[in-house]
Parts: C-alpha cells; sequence; structure tokens
C-alpha cells in the first residue's frame, strides 16, 4: 500500500482528489491532507508519504518551494497544476508527474500507477531542479533521459541528435558519446520541437539544427559537428530547408 498526502489550499480541490484516489486507487492510503505547504512539509516529516499530491500555486509559499524544506527528497511528486501548455512540456522533459486541473480520474490512475512502477531514488532532487531551470525564462534548457540504471540529465545544446533504435532511441552528445534511452523517437519529438531547435528529418532522426555543419540535399544528408551522417527524408527536404533559413543557417 502506498501513503499518500495532499497539499491543496483549494478545499474543494482537496476533495474531490481524494474522493478520486480512495475510489479509484485501491492501492493508495490517504494519510493526510493539508491546506499549505508549512502545514504539508509538517505532514511530511511526521507521516513519510511515499507519494505526495502537491498544488503549485498556493499563498505563502508555493508548491515548488516545498522542495527547499528538504535536504533529500524520499517521496515522489505529483503535481496538480493549472499550468500553460509550455510548463507542461517543461514537466514531460524534466520526467515530472503532473495532473492536470481540473483532474481526470484516468490521468490520475496512470500517474499512480507509473510511481508503482519506479523507484524512489536520489534522482528526484535533480529532476525537481531541472523542471524549475525549465520554467525559470519559459525555455527549456535541460532535459532528463530514462536510461537502464536510472536517469541521466543533459542540457539541450549538448545534444546534437537522436537516432531511432526500434522501441528505444540514441542519443548522439557534442563529445562524440552517444546514449541509448528507453523512450521512442517519438516520445522525444513531442517534446523537442521546432521552438527548442530540433527538426525531424526523417523517421530515425531528430536533428538539433545548432549542430548541423553541412546539408548535401541533394544527397539527402547532414554532417553534425561530431562527424555523424544523419538522413533528411525527401519528402522533407524542403521543410528542413525553410526551417534552416528560420533558424538564420
Amino acid at each position: 500500500m502506498l501513503k499518500a498526502v495532499i497539499i491543496d489550499d483549494e478545499a474543494k480541490a482537496r476533495r474531490i482528489l481524494e474522493s478520486f484516489v480512495t475510489d479509484y486507487c485501491k492501492q493508495v492510503s490517504i494519510i493526510g491532507i493539508a491546506e499549505d505547504v508549512v502545514q504539508g512539509v509538517k505532514m511530511i516529516q511526521k507521516e513519510k508519504p511515499d507519494i505526495v499530491f502537491l498544488d503549485i500555486e498556493m499563498p505563502g509559499y508555493n508548491g515548488f518551494q516545498l522542495l527547499e524544506f528538504f535536504d533529500e527528497i524520499d517521496f515522489e511528486i505529483i503535481f496538480v497544476t493549472a499550468y500553460s501548455e509550455f510548463a507542461l512540456k517543461a514537466f514531460q522533459v524534466s520526467a515530472i508527474d503532473y495532473l492536470l486541473k481540473p483532474v481526470q480520474i484516468e490521468q490520475l490512475i496512470k500517474a499512480v500507477e507509473k510511481v508503482e512502477r519506479i523507484k524512489i531514488n536520489s534522482s528526484a532532487v535533480e529532476r525537481f531542479a531541472t523542471l524549475k531551470e525549465n520554467l525559470k525564462n519559459n525555455t527549456i534548457k535541460k532535459i532528463v533521459v530514462p536510461v537502464s540504471e536510472g536517469n541521466l540529465f543533459f542540457n539541450l545544446d549538448d545534444i546534437t541528435h537522436l537516432k531511432s533504435e526500434g522501441s528505444y532511441v540514441y542519443i548522439f552528445l557534442q563529445n562524440g558519446e552517444r546514449i541509448l534511452a528507453s523512450k521512442n523517437i517519438k516520445d522525444y519529438e513531442n517534446q523537442l520541437t521546432q521552438q527548442e531547435g530540433f527538426f525531424r528529418t526523417h523517421r530515425s532522426f531528430l536533428v538539433n539544427i545548432k549542430h548541423v555543419i553541412n546539408a548535401t540535399l541533394a544527397n539527402t544528408e547532414a554532417t553534425m559537428c561530431n562527424n555523424e551522417i544523419i538522413t533528411i527524408a525527401r519528402e522533407r527536404k524542403n521543410d528542413f530547408i525553410d526551417y534552416v533559413k528560420s533558424f538564420g543557417g
């Protein structure tokens, strides 16, 4: 049984979430409910929950500031948010679970099941720090990459391109290193759009345009700064040219 705490300043939101968890997440026991961060911190310290359902926008301290009260994070946080579309992308690339208000039952069930599957690990603090940095200037700067051993953290500027490998992806770095990630390339395409400087040149390649040093469009190929060759699909060639021009290339 997973122990959970709900922290939200809205009484109605607390009641609804408690009801949903009780009715649809039988593997979770709500052991405490708080209406602000200070109350929530005391409850977490006393009850030692596995999951904290945490609202972001609250008077006094906001949800992110709760993390500042702990030297170590030994619980998973599922943020409950009404944030913008950009912010939701920041949650995704930072490997942080969230529920969008008004909370949907299916979304809640999936988030809880994900917590069940993972082990609480030392990367929690780094994941939350990554989220805060990505939200700070409304710009995605870092990404959390799930690998077999846990999570790795990369600056987007260090990634040259991604190459599909079945249901996995190789992530290539400027220094020549490559990382096998346990996500497919479509997941990354949804997260790393042209806004972040990435372009899907081919069903097998997602490219950081900053690191393209040469493109031979007649041969539908491009050379990356680490000398890797990537493919440009013929049907995407014109879009690629337009994007390079718009990017200032």
